[in-house]
């Protein structure tokens, strides 16, 4: 390939790194329902993975909540062999931490609530040498090159991320936080800070003033 990667003769070789073993099971479980994977361990922190596959190289790690996994990959995997491709599942991949902390070699970066296929699909696309995001994510990396809008007392606001617009839209729909929750598969909490998020970038005080800011700033269409 013009990258550099080889191109797979069989599946593609994952293993995983999760500090729960209810969530390495988890993934282990989506791995082998997959005949294009080929799962070769888990384990709680990359040293240990490093350790459990005794010089075995997976194509792609699956690191649950580990951000850091990707400085640990670089050295473990080491000498003689590319660090393998690493997907992130991430908490709150749109909140402000992400963007100060994100691994600049992270090969896929995707949110914790994601289905299985949406998991299956990022391996796949890491082993073939691409990059993945989710669109809130994505969104949210755009949003820092956009100029700045006006907030109501006439200073500058972030440009709201398409989740936070989805969330917006859903206000204006009068659905509360648990609605907004079951609608997008996420937990109240994230409802409560995609809402803090919202009010914040609009100036908004409550949420009747975040949808008529939100009107006004044409993020809610009428």
């Amino acid at each position: 390939m013009a990258d550099g990667k080889m191109e797979h003769m069989g599946p593609v070789r994952v293993a995983v790194i999760a500090a729960s073993p209810q969530v390495r099971a988890s993934l282990q479980a989506i791995v082998e329902a997959e005949p294009a994977l080929a799962f070769l361990g888990s384990a709680a922190d990359a040293e240990t993975l490093a350790g459990y596959l005794t010089g075995s190289v997976p194509d792609v790690v699956v690191a649950d909540n580990e951000p850091e996994a990707s400085d640990a990959l670089k050295t473990l995997f080491e000498p003689g062999h590319v660090p393998p491709a690493l997907v992130l599942l991430l908490d709150d991949p749109d909140s402000d931490w992400f963007l100060d902390e994100l691994p600049a070699d992270a090969t896929a970066i995707l949110s914790r609530d994601v289905v299985p296929a949406e998991i299956v699909a990022a391996i796949e696309a890491a082993a073939a040498g691409l990059c993945v995001l989710s669109p809130d994510i994505l969104a949210r990396l755009l949003a820092g090159r956009k100029p700045l809008r006006q907030t109501a007392s006439g200073g500058p606001f972030e440009a709201l991320s398409l989740r936070e617009t989805e969330v917006l839209a859903m206000l204006a729909d009068g659905l509360g936080n648990k609605e907004i929750a079951r609608q997008l598969d996420i937990s109240d909490n994230t409802v409560k800070s995609h809402l803090s998020s919202i009010f914040g970038k609009l100036g908004a005080t409550n949420r009747t003033e975040a949808v008529m800011l939100g009107m006004r700033h044409g993020y809610i269409m009428v």
